[in-house]
């Protein structure tokens, strides 16, 4: 009768181990998956890249459309006054770039200083369509440059800053 009684307990003890050992997976496995349900920065990521590559776009698209050429005094359009110029290139910047984007762009002239090296002058023209502290709010900014040579022979250092609407800490 012994004999009979220690399997018993053997059997229960079995099952014991067993419901535990289920509780255990069970606990690892909605941890494994709340651990991949969160959020990743693998978007922020990728979002960083796609926002680097509009901006180069843009900007090749705005050199090669001649629209950098109008801010130059003894361009065609030399009649046109400074806000009408500034106002010709953010609409052409804004014709590029989606809808749900803000832009800040920053025109420099160069001058030659020495046989190779440029030194940046003070901004030619500040676009933006920002408003005010959205940009240094904003989760992920995107700064885009080139350097472009006018038919003129003129050297201008563009900055394009973009970020999305709706973005903030």
């Amino acid at each position: 009768m012994r004999s009979h009684c220690f399997t018993r307990d053997r059997r229960g003890f079995s099952r014991i181990l067993e419901v535990v050992i289920a509780a255990v997976i069970i606990f690892i496995a909605f941890s494994v998956t709340t651990f991949l349900i969160q959020t990743s920065d693998v978007r922020v990521l990728q979002e960083r890249a796609d926002l680097d590559r509009l901006g180069y776009n843009v900007l090749s698209s705005i050199v090669n459309s001649g629209a950098v050429e109008v801010i130059e005094s003894d361009s065609v359009y030399q009649n046109w006054t400074l806000l009408d110029r500034g106002t010709y290139l953010r609409t052409a910047v804004q014709s590029y770039l989606p809808v749900t984007m803000y832009f800040n762009l920053t025109l420099s002239n160069c001058t030659d200083t020495s046989a190779r090296a440029y030194a940046v002058q003070q901004a030619v023209v500040s676009l933006t369509n920002t408003p005010l502290g959205s940009i240094e709010n904003s989760t992920e900014v995107s700064s885009t440059d080139i350097i472009y040579t006018s038919k003129k022979g003129n050297v201008y250092h563009a900055i394009l800053l973009l970020t999305r609407t709706g973005e903030g800490k």
